[in-house]
């Protein structure tokens, strides 16, 4: 058992932090080791040596490539030390996709003139400070232009003309940027916003500031503005401008950029982007003076920009240095003990050797490790202790032991103890001033972050997934930023971007609302990317204020307001994060108090299992009363009440889902790290569910128990069974499974005595055959026109391949026109069935067509249609005629009836295709004729292996009728469920329509690669679903955070082999 020293240090040691942002770099450096990256750094401080040693011309720039976590960012801000510390300037230029490169350069610009990093002061006032020493001028007049002083007009004149007198060429080309620099600097706020309004070229509204000011009218284009400051800047010192994350913005395009051998196919996003990144790169030494450019990124993402663009983009870069894994065992060992022991320290605890919990010996393999993986792998050991209460000496890096599912759980009366202090404190805090102008720079960073932090702990981030960075001191362009990281390999990241605005002057607002879309990159084609500005107060009426508010939503901004109870709860978090309570953890998954404020609800969506909205504030104290007591048969499961009880009355502690319609809602299953159990409206299968997983994942047992709780409600469904696993929902288990949860036996005994299922068996006569008419039922659509185009479109694409009228040439394409008019005659003239309409195709009236010699090519495709009627009998053959309210209704008695439909009559891919297009058309007629009405779900159509019926890229007999029911079915009330192994293989539009997504095992690195991408559009991940354990998924939907679940076993039997073609048919004779 872990003693209360060794606690603490372990806590204290997991608050490490390997992955640095771009915000570090600014932070003095903690820690360098020269044995590692040593020629990395030597070959920057070279390269900024010939920038130093250049009159006005900027060297070639050079190229810092590594792999994932090979230390870059750490490199960057070792050098930012290094160069400021040499009397240089340092920048750091962010997220860019190339198509507004120069705006983005000079917004870098002017945020690293703010900074000071190594400088007491910033770096704008130490370019000023020597300008003024340059310009001779006198102290009061440096006082006065570096702000320590009021600005006056006369001050700014003179001190112009003095530098132009030295200077003549610079003061007079660089003259207006000059005064913005200075007014930029200056301590009156309105005059800080005119030189920025000036710098960022943005229009005005009050022209007369300009002129008294001495500044013109006409705005200067970013790429001027960026070579004057640059000017300005070579004057007194050399600068390196570093350039970061461009492997986020390429890994953040949604197409794939990889060149397929096709030199002439029309560039994808990410090359688009790289070919523009590049002329941006290319332009740089030539546009700024004494600048050595630092491009820091992965090695595909170099050759990616130099693959696209031209050779003298890659002439002007040094392409010779790569960072990699840990050179020696010692270095790993000597790494792990610089970061550990500050922390230690800290607390007070005396390891017994440096790296302790990690022994020496365990070093060995260092070098197959980069440093942050080793840290990330040593941080992952220190959670197995503190998991299991036991100090464990690791002694083989690569020796894993898993953690337990669930961390153990907070006494009731240390959580008591965290929700009294938490009322204590919403009550005490004061946020009067948190959105005043003067304030909000100071206090909204603390209050935002303070809720992202606590935000990033309720979602239990334990692999450090999040990552919360404040903005930077002084006049920031943000105030709080969440990171969320989605593919390390690739660094593909999700971004939110938070900014409080309460100014009323228009430049004030201008200036703040263009500052974080420029930082942010906002782009409506790239969802991971999110700014959102806070603002209580009206906007200022201007017309550019107006036309910036408007482009900024359009780029996908968000504008909304946060109310003081919001604050509260910020402000009370921000005391309980410093406090670190040892129950604060379990406390903040349990109650989740900064996902419940207004604001997170908007921003994020509602917490995991969570109702529409919970009312604002810390609710009562956690108590005993709180916690399953001895006597209770089982915990209550989200969603389950006392016969009576109201949601008011249930117990803060519990997470309680969204309200079902007509039910208890549906089971999905339990979180796994915290084991609360998650239900959801029964309503909410009307807008579909996909499940992605492979073979092992549990995905049949998942589709069986869907299928059985929706029949314990009353829901019939209709599945099809591909292979053989879904015959047996009718059967009982011979024992109990030791994975059943309390209660499963009784759900299992109401289950097969309500439940009706039958088996199905098309073009089988030893089972129970069907057979399908493959036009749909006209009459119920004629009044509709909408739908009944609808029905002739699935009707021609389920014939077109019958008559071999699928393709693509042109008489294929008359066909088809014949094929629509034939069966719109067919269908006003009141037909029915397929042999009838083959009859009319043989001998086609002229007035059915408006096409020229349309009859000779009606006439030959009655004669396929009829070959083929005889070669397929399901195809408008014998057989009981399908009917799905036969399929959906149950015998009498029976609460639902599940219609297990067997595909062991139809071999072939083709075949199924056909059955399915025909099974689809006829239960989109029968639902529209029987809606749901005012019950949460009419039915219930399961689709496995969908990536065989409906799949992307292609056309099969099935896709039309397959979307019309992904599009249309849920304002019917009929559900669907799609499973597949190949997340990219199924259509995208079934994906699009599904709100509930589950994501299982998958082996494939192609499938896991797709099922990562289909997740990410949801602005979620799936980092481990290579090592999820059977009946694990990761699940995200309306109402449900993107979490993982363990789902339960099925009611019904489900042994490990699937059933013999024989035993299907016995059980549809049955």
């Amino acid at each position: 058992m872990i003693d209360q020293a060794q606690r603490q240090a372990l806590l204290e040691l997991r608050r490490l932090d390997w992955a640095p942002t771009q915000e570090d770099v600014w932070s003095p450096l903690d820690i360098h080791l020269d044995a590692l990256n040593g020629e990395a750094g030597a070959a920057l401080l070279r390269a900024y040596g010939e920038a130093l040693a250049s009159t006005g011309r900027s060297p070639l720039g050079l190229i810092l490539e590594g792999q994932h976590g090979a230390g870059k960012t750490h490199l960057l801000r070792w050098a930012r030390e290094q160069v400021q510390r040499g009397g240089g300037y340092f920048f750091l230029l962010g997220i860019s996709d190339g198509r507004a490169f120069w705006p983005n350069v000079v917004h870098t610009l002017l945020r690293g003139l703010r900074r000071s990093g190594s400088y007491r002061h910033t770096q704008l006032e130490v370019l000023l400070d020597r300008l003024c020493e340059q310009a001779a001028v006198g102290r009061e007049l440096r006082d006065r232009v570096r702000g320590r002083h009021p600005l006056t007009t006369e001050t700014l004149d003179t001190f112009v003309t003095a530098l132009r007198r030295v200077d003549p060429d610079l003061g007079r080309e660089c003259r207006h940027t000059l005064r913005a620099l200075v007014l930029l600097a200056a301590r009156d706020d309105t005059a800080q916003d005119l030189g920025e309004a000036f710098l960022t070229s943005m229009p005005d509204e009050d022209p007369g500031d300009h002129a008294r000011w001495g500044l013109p009218t006409r705005a200067k284009t970013a790429q001027e503005v960026a070579e004057e400051i640059s000017r300005l800047l070579s004057s007194t010192g050399a600068s390196m401008l570093a350039v970061d994350q461009i492997d986020t913005v390429i890994a953040q395009a949604r197409t794939s950029g990889v060149d397929h051998g096709q030199p002439d196919a029309a560039p994808t996003e990410p090359v688009a982007v790289a070919e523009e990144l590049g002329h941006g790169l290319m332009q740089l030494r030539e546009a700024l003076r004494r600048t050595v450019t630092v491009v820091a990124c992965l090695p595909t993402s170099w050759q990616l920009i130099g693959n696209r663009t031209v050779d003298s983009v890659r002439d002007r870069f040094r392409r010779e240095t790569r960072l990699s894994r840990l050179p020696s065992p010692e270095v790993g060992a000597e790494l792990v003990a610089a970061r550990f022991g500050p922390l230690f320290e800290s607390v007070g605890f005396a390891p017994p050797y440096p790296t302790w919990p990690v022994m020496p010996s365990a070093f060995v393999a260092a070098p197959d490790y980069t440093p942050r993986s080793l840290l990330e792998r040593v941080d992952e050991h220190l959670r197995v202790c503190l998991m299991t209460d036991n100090v464990e000496p690791l002694h083989e890096l690569d020796q894993r032991v898993a953690p337990p599912e669930r961390a153990p759980t907070a006494r009731p009366q240390d959580m008591e103890s965290v929700q009294r202090r938490f009322v204590e404190l919403r009550e005490s805090v004061g946020i009067d001033h948190a959105m005043d102008p003067a304030c909000e720079d100071v206090e909204m960073p603390r209050l935002l972050g303070a809720g992202l932090r606590a935000w990033t702990v309720e979602q239990g981030d334990l692999d450090g997934r999040y990552k919360v960075v404040l903005g930077e001191d002084g006049n920031p362009s943000m105030h709080a930023w969440l990171r969320e990281s989605l593919d390390e390999t690739t660094e593909d990241e999700a971004h939110w971007s938070f900014r409080a605005l309460s100014h009323t002057h228009h430049r004030a607002v201008q200036a703040r609302i263009e500052r974080l879309r420029q930082l942010v990159g906002l782009d409506p084609s790239i969802d991971k990317r999110r700014a959102v500005l806070l603002r209580n107060a009206g906007w200022p009426t201007g017309p550019v204020t107006r036309r910036l508010v408007r482009e900024f939503e359009a780029a996908g901004g968000l504008i909304t307001m946060v109310s003081t109870d919001d604050l509260r709860t910020f402000a009370g978090l921000a005391v309980l994060l410093d406090e670190n309570a040892p129950a604060l953890d379990d406390w903040l998954r349990l109650r989740r108090p900064a996902g419940n404020t207004a604001l997170f609800r908007t921003v994020f969506g509602p917490p995991p299992g969570t109702a529409a909205a919970q009312p604002p504030g810390p609710g009562r104290p956690a108590g005993p009363s709180d916690q399953p007591g001895p006597s209770d048969p089982a915990p209550r499961e989200v969603g389950d009440r006392d016969p009576g009880r109201t949601a008011s009355d249930e117990p803060s502690g519990v997470v309680s889902c969204a309200e079902t319609t007509g039910g208890a809602g549906l089971l999905l299953g339990t979180v796994v790290e915290t084991g609360v159990s998650i239900r959801v409206p029964l309503e909410s299968l009307r807008k579909h569910t996909v499940i992605f997983a492979g073979s092992g994942s549990g995905k049949t047992v998942l589709i069986r128990r869907l299928i059985e709780e929706c029949a314990l409600q009353g829901v019939s469904t209709i599945v099809l069974d591909p292979n053989n696993d879904l015959a047996r929902l009718g059967d009982p288990w011979p024992e109990a499974p030791p994975s059943w949860q309390p209660g499963d036996a009784e759900r299992a005994a109401a289950y097969l005595h309500g439940t009706d299922v039958v088996v199905w068996t098309p073009r089988r006569e030893a089972g129970r055959p069907l057979s399908l008419q493959p036009l749909p039922d006209f009459a119920a659509v004629l009044d509709e026109p909408d739908e009944l185009a609808l029905a002739l479109d699935t009707a021609v694409a389920g014939l077109a391949p019958r008559a071999r009228m699928g393709g693509k040439t042109a008489k294929m394409d008359r066909g088809r026109a014949v094929l629509r008019e034939a069966l719109a005659y067919f269908a006003f003239s009141g037909g029915t069935g397929l042999r009838d309409f083959v009859a009319l195709l043989a001998d086609l009236p002229d007035t059915a067509t408006t096409l020229t010699r349309a009859g000779e090519l009606a006439h030959d495709m009655a004669e396929t249609l009829k070959a083929a009627m005889i070669l397929d009998p399901l195809f408008g053959g014998a057989g009981v005629p399908l009917d799905p309210g036969v399929l959906l209704t149950p015998s009498a008695g029976k609460r639902a009836r599940i219609s297990v439909i067997s595909l062991v009559g139809l071999p072939s891919n083709e075949q199924r295709q056909g059955f399915v297009n025909q099974l689809q058309m006829a239960l989109f007629a029968w639902i529209k004729q029987h809606p749901a009405g005012d019950r949460p779900l009419g039915g219930l159509f399961v689709m496995d292996e969908a990536q065989t019926l409906a799949p992307s890229g292609s056309l099969t007999a099935c896709t039309e009728s397959t979307l019309a029911l992904a599009s249309q079915a849920r304002k019917y009330g009929l559900g669907l469920i799609f499973a597949t192994q190949a997340p990219k293989g199924i259509h995208n539009r079934i994906v699009g329509n599904a709100a509930t997504q589950f994501f299982g095992f998958l082996n494939s690195p192609i499938q896991i690669a797709a099922a990562r991408e289909v997740a990410q559009a949801k602005a979620s991940a799936v980092l481990d679903i290579s090592r999820l354990t059977a009946g694990q998924f990761y699940a995200v939907g309306e109402g449900l955070g993107f979490q993982k679940l363990a789902t339960p076993m099925c009611l019904s039997h489900h042994p490990t082999s699937a059933l013999t073609v024989e035993e299907v048919l016995v059980r549809a004779r049955s």
